[in-house]
């Protein structure tokens, strides 16, 4: 079974830290891997991870 993926949205994400930012897009890319090609979960997954990134662009913060 799948494990339920949020979409993190960039307002949602503007509130957390460079370190929960982080934090978050490290958990991200271990789950990947492990859903499904084509499913909402990895989109969402994938989704949330391209919304981290330009988070951390709009402040300039680079992981």
């Amino acid at each position: 079974m799948e494990e339920t993926v949020p979409l993190w949205t960039v307002t949602e994400l503007m509130h957390l830290t460079r370190d929960e930012l982080c934090d978050l897009a490290d958990r991200i890319v271990t789950i990947v891997p492990e859903l499904e090609a084509g499913s909402l979960e990895r989109l969402r997954a994938l989704t949330s991870l391209d919304n981290i990134r330009r988070v951390m662009a709009l402040r300039d913060l680079h992981p």
